[in-house]
């Protein structure tokens, strides 16, 4: 008797909500307390109640996304972001297991992406963005080449990947629409083979 006393005594109750970008409340996720051994889901809004001992470690998981442990110590409240990883997979286990809501999750992606996309809008086009972005090419009018590249019978010019597709005119890009834009060479280009020996410059668009 004794000894189930001093668990009880132990023992207390604390809050939480879990959350996914910083603020986006997510539902039926799973919370695990290891030393007390309770569980509890997440409600609509995100929150919590579970019973933990002393220096308990939550265990937060849900489908889609990155589980997460937290430390407990003297708080009554406790907030836990969830990392998600945007892909296809991710998306539909997010929503199927009604974590979030397909509406809720494209929006918080879409804010998630806008709020760290560098504007680009100032450049007069895309070669233009080119030259003063990516530090490791040349450009001549519409031409990209690897500055490293100095043989004159070797063609130098860069292979253009835009959305992952391998394309061999860029003109039409209008630097407004660019989300990120990145020179890779070396290991990096090893799997475009041949085409990617002078380097790649992957672009994305919005």
């Amino acid at each position: 008797m004794t000894g189930s006393r001093a668990d009880a005594q132990a023992t207390r109750e604390i809050n939480g909500i879990v959350t996914c970008f910083k603020n986006v409340p997510l539902n039926n996720v799973r919370i695990s307390a290891v030393k007390s051994g309770k569980e509890a889901l997440t409600d609509a809004n995100g929150q919590f109640i579970i019973s933990v001992l002393s220096k308990d470690i939550l265990m937060a998981s849900a489908s889609g996304f990155v589980p997460k442990k937290v430390k407990t110590g003297k708080d009554n409240l406790y907030k836990i972001d969830l990392a998600y990883k945007d892909n296809s997979v991710n998306f539909e286990e997010a929503v199927r297991n009604k974590h979030i809501g397909e509406e809720a999750l494209q929006k918080a992606i879409y804010a998630n992406i806008s709020k760290n996309v560098k504007d680009y809008s100032h450049y007069e086009n895309i070669f233009d963005l080119i030259d003063n972005e990516i530090y490791e090419v040349n450009v001549s009018g519409n031409s990209v080449t690897n500055k490293k590249i100095k043989s004159m019978d070797h063609n130098p010019q860069v292979l253009y990947v835009v959305d992952d597709k391998i394309v061999t005119d860029i003109s039409y890009i209008n630097p407004t629409y660019v989300r990120s834009i990145e020179f890779v060479e070396d290991v990096g280009a090893t799997i475009y083979g041949s085409k990617g020996a002078n380097g790649v410059l992957k672009i994305y668009l919005k």
